[in-house]
């Protein structure tokens, strides 16, 4: 279960509450952080995109920074903190496709030295709280690449159920990726 703060970094930008983590809006002075995790192959071996630099992670948190002011937002992007550290150790997000049909897609990506410790599937279950509860979707789903074996089981995991494949539908740093359809109903 998640609890919204009122303790918003802009007014509107929610604030989620885990058991061990905090979903936050970004602020400027976790650059150091996110590129100290960022910038490892394990960390976006499976992301779509180039293979990031330390210019293009200050553009991605600098983006973030100007879209949290927005206040009629569709797409909401968390930093991940440690509750009991305070440090930044991964990113989350959640992107309405369409409101009309109630759906959007999300995905949480952790620093390296964080997995294996129960914080996706924590941070994973404050967004489908997020989508659900707060935002009142009907659909979440998650695109994964097909061979990223953890992702596909913290998605299933976290109660997504495969839908299908989408043949080499990504070309990931040259090469055509297939990706793993992933999604889950509103219980409501």
């Amino acid at each position: 279960m998640i609890i919204l703060a009122t303790d918003f970094v802009t007014d509107d930008y929610p604030h989620l509450d885990t058991a061990r983590l905090s979903l936050r809006a970004f602020k400027p002075d976790d650059l150091a952080y996110l590129q100290s995790f960022a910038l490892r192959p394990a960390f976006w071996r499976y992301l779509p995109g180039p293979e990031p630099v330390a210019e293009l992670i200050e553009a991605y948190l600098e983006a973030r920074l100007q879209a949290q002011a927005m206040t009629d937002t569709a797409d909401w992007h968390f930093a991940i903190e440690a509750r009991d550290t305070g440090l930044l150790i991964g990113t989350a997000r959640l992107s309405i496709q369409s409101r009309e049909h109630a759906n959007a897609s999300l995905a949480v990506s952790l620093d390296s030295d964080h997995w294996r410790q129960g914080f996706a599937k924590e941070a994973l279950a404050a967004l489908v709280d997020f989508g659900f509860d707060a935002l009142g979707l009907h659909r979440l789903s998650a695109l994964i690449d097909a061979e990223n074996k953890a992702g596909i089981a913290l998605a299933e995991a976290g109660g997504f159920t495969r839908e299908g494949i989408l043949k080499e539908n990504l070309r990931l740093r040259g090469q055509w990726r297939d990706s793993a359809v992933y999604a889950r109903l509103s219980p409501g």
